[in-house]
């Protein structure tokens, strides 16, 4: 095992423990850039990641304001392999100079965490430890140093901790398909090879890592048939499958409820209630849909200009009027309820909509 520099104590007042200071790690492949996974980003599940606590405690009665970073232990170790990570205090919890200056920070790469400890306090940080597969990172045992620095010049000094970092490849789940005899020779060789695995199992592991983009989508595959759960380049897809029509000029939610409402607008289609229902998705107000015909106002019975009888305001029969009274009626876009209208309506209806402005 490598050596790690031990707790080495030369900044007075200030306490370093880390725990745990051993963290096993398994080789991941970057398989964000295979393509094939497109809908990986768009999922907010937790990724497994392996964390240790870094607790810094003041022990003298006096507030310090400490600079952490990470050394590597050897000429192999990777800085990008941590990054710190921390609540930042309120300015009220502050102590020990402006409220800037001692407000926690860490640095836009994240490899440095600057904070205050106050008189008597304990605090905990978190740093994470990650690592990918690379053609220069070999499996193995590293060793890494927290170093904790006092940013004041009139009491400079720093203590030490060190930890370890393990790393090794993933075994290949391809391997439980095969014969038993492939496993135990594979068993045979990581024991000659000190640990290491064989080159049948990570060349396995390619193979592996080219699926997993596709497992990961079949993984969730009930989530893609969901109206709220499906990412939204999927809609239109899914739409489809409903046979409902989706205007992508309707706001993404509006869609979602067109396609989990879709069967229960397909029961009710042709009827005053499934047009009301469906226009409602897409307005957010119930409209007034008024199928009785409508008799205009007559000048008289035998007033007559030319040959016909003067009516005014009549209404046919199968013919309905849609009126949608809101608030504002410039925000809704009058040709897609024109589309809405005419997609749900009886074939041999007419229709007259109106838009007016809801005053109460």
């Amino acid at each position: 095992m490598p050596t790690a520099l031990e707790h080495v104590a030369v900044l007075p007042g200030v306490d370093l423990a880390l725990a745990p200071d051993f963290v096993s790690l398994e080789l991941q492949p970057e398989i964000s850039e295979l393509g094939a996974d497109q809908f990986r980003k768009l999922w907010h599940q937790a990724e497994p990641r392996k964390v240790s606590q870094v607790i810094v405690a003041s022990t003298d009665g006096k507030a310090h304001k400490i600079r952490l970073h990470i050394e590597g232990g050897d000429s192999k170790w990777r800085a990008a392999w941590t990054t710190w990570e921390l609540l930042v205090r309120k300015a009220r919890e502050l102590e020990g100079g402006d409220a800037l200056d001692a407000q926690d920070e860490v640095s836009a790469d994240g490899q440095t965490l600057t904070a205050m400890v106050k008189a008597g306090e304990t605090r905990t940080f978190s740093l994470q430890l990650c690592a990918a597969l690379d053609g220069d990172t070999p499996p193995g045992i590293y060793s890494f140093v927290i170093v904790a620095r006092s940013t004041s010049v009139k009491e400079p000094g720093e203590v030490r901790q060190g930890g370890y970092l393990k790393l090794d490849h993933p075994t290949s789940k391809f391997l439980d398909h095969l014969p038993a005899l492939y496993t135990e020779e594979m068993d045979k060789m990581r024991a000659e090879e000190g640990g290491a695995s064989p080159f049948f199992e990570r060349f396995l592991l390619g193979f592996e890592d080219s699926f997993k983009p596709l497992q990961k989508t079949l993984d969730r595959m009930d989530q893609l048939f969901g109206p709220y759960s499906a990412p939204s380049e999927f809609l239109i897809w899914l739409g489809a499958w409903v046979c409902v029509p989706l205007d992508e000029n309707w706001p993404e939610m509006k869609r979602r409820s067109l396609i989990r409402e879709a069967v229960e607008l397909y029961q009710w289609r042709g009827t005053k209630r499934g047009l009301s229902r469906y226009i409602e998705i897409y307005t957010g107000v119930v409209p007034e849909i008024n199928d009785q015909p409508v008799k205009g106002m007559r000048l008289g019975p035998d007033t007559k200009m030319g040959a016909k009888l003067t009516i005014l305001g009549d209404v046919p029969g199968h013919t309905f009027v849609v009126t949608v009274a809101t608030p504002n009626p410039e925000s809704l876009n009058e040709q897609v309820i024109h589309d809405i209208i005419t997609y749900e309506k009886p074939a041999h209806t007419a229709y007259s909509l109106r838009l007016v402005k809801r005053t109460a």
